[in-house]
């Protein structure tokens, strides 16, 4: 068969597709998801038609269309990523399809909508979030009535003194007969911590990032609480980078668990974990520590990816010094000639076995250190404390940073108590500091800096 021949039986073919298709009454169907929380259309949703294989992805305007669909009843679903995290699995919706001249909508329920189901039909607030979700048993994922659930957070306030004070708030209600709760009027702007507990079970503490949609799902496991091997599971998991590289030597803890360090392929263990909903903390010098929330059945073992983020360090400061001597070590040198910070070099590290032993012989600095956390406060000279900013080689580190580090590691510590004997270069422009600052320096940082 020659080409010409080959194009007129493809033209033949497709001319016969489209007149049976003509004949069967097929039609498009159009429509557009959209995201009634945030108030735009959802791009990159996948949407399909229940009974049809195709499957299509949603345009920059959020909007879809089929080309060829048999008239009739049709159920239509759209999914993707920003519908879990406010707990939908998806959107569907129940059509009848008749000469495809209308549009489908699929569409995220409006707050108001979201308030008056969960919260009543009180005036919804233009402030306000809801956290919401089901209770289940850990042992066998039954929902369960009557469970206590708090939900707290905190802020930052001036008093009439106009000093920064902190407040404490705490919402409760219980699942209803489903094992459904719904916590109304949270401050959507503040990380918020979520407990469950019985009489006798319960789970862990969990802290639940800010509402961005003003609205979040999380679901809680509860398990009877206990020391034997029916009220316990593992937690394994692998620690990265960014960039999908493992990192060794990072801190693991959890509530009730001695805490663990990754190994040199990034892996851990957590044995004999509490079951039920648990977090877990991950800390590594240099990058900004991770929370990670992981559902433990008993006897059976759980499996999480932790990936963190280098942190930022501060914009350098030209400095000259002797090639032979690195900038840190000599900045270092001059700032303890000066005498406004609690300065120990190497040297003053080898009579240490744990770096939290230094911290405690530092003066004025209060140590509290339970649980595997460790908190650190000044006083401020007006019958209160606050706690300093820590830096480990320049970036920006969390207390829990300084658990990591064995005092061999270290060539130098700086304790500034006062924010105004803080050296200039680590205050961030604009900012004024409210309290001390701990500056630690490795042997390798002040090596290569």
């Amino acid at each position: 068969m020659t080409h010409r021949r080959l194009i007129h039986a493809a033209i033949g073919g497709l001319l016969a597709f489209q007149a049976a298709s003509a004949q069967r009454g097929m039609v498009p169907v159009r429509g557009v998801v959209f995201d009634s929380l945030r108030g735009q259309p959802i791009r990159n949703a996948f949407v399909s038609i229940a009974g049809n294989g195709q499957v299509i992805t949603t345009d920059s305007r959020g909007r879809f269309q089929f080309d060829s669909v048999e008239p009739g009843g049709h159920r239509i679903t759209a999914q993707h990523p920003v519908l879990d995290s406010i707990g939908f699995s998806g959107l569907s919706a129940q059509t009848t399809i008749t000469d495809g001249r209308d549009e489908v909508h699929l569409a995220v329920p409006s707050f108001a909508t979201l308030w008056r189901l969960a919260c009543g039909k009180g005036p919804v607030p233009k402030d306000s979030g809801i956290v919401y979700g089901t209770i289940r048993d850990a042992r066998g994922g039954m929902p369960i009535a009557n469970v206590a659930v708090e939900l707290s957070w905190s802020d930052l306030m001036l008093d009439n003194r106009r000093q920064m004070v902190q407040r404490r708030w705490r919402i409760e209600t219980r699942s209803n007969s489903a094992g459904d709760f719904a916590v109304c009027g949270v401050t959507p702007d503040l990380g918020v911590r979520l407990h469950a507990s019985t009489d006798s079970s319960e789970s862990g503490a969990v802290d639940l990032p800010r509402l961005d949609t003003r609205v979040q799902r999380r679901d809680l496991l509860i398990a009877p609480t206990g020391s034997d091997a029916s009220t316990r599971g593992t937690i394994t998991g692998v620690v990265t980078s960014a960039s999908g590289e493992p990192l060794a030597d990072a801190r693991i803890i959890m509530d009730q668990v001695p805490a663990v360090r990754s190994d040199g392929e990034g892996r851990f263990t957590l044995a004999s974990v509490p079951a039920g909903t648990r977090q877990i903390e991950v800390f590594a010098i240099g990058a900004t520590p991770v929370l990670e929330i992981a559902d433990v059945i008993p006897g059976n073992t759980t499996t999480v990816a932790v990936k963190l983020q280098r942190v930022l360090r501060l914009n350098a400061v030209r400095t000259t010094a002797n090639r032979h001597n690195p900038v840190a070590a000599v900045e270092f040198t001059a700032r303890r000639k000066q005498g406004f910070g609690y300065m120990r070099d190497s040297v003053d590290m080898l009579k240490y076995d744990q770096f939290v032993s230094v911290l405690r012989d530092v003066p004025s600095l209060n140590v509290q250190y339970r649980g595997a956390a460790l908190t650190l406060s000044f006083p401020d000279g007006k019958g209160r404390s606050c706690p300093p900013d820590v830096l480990i080689d320049g970036a920006v580190a969390g207390f829990g940073n300084l658990l990591d580090l064995f005092p061999k590691e270290v060539g130098g510590l700086e304790v500034y108590p006062r924010a105004a004997h803080i050296p200039a270069k680590f205050v961030p422009p604009g900012i004024q500091p409210q309290c001390g600052m701990i500056l630690v320096w490795t042997k390798y940082g002040l090596r290569n800096r």
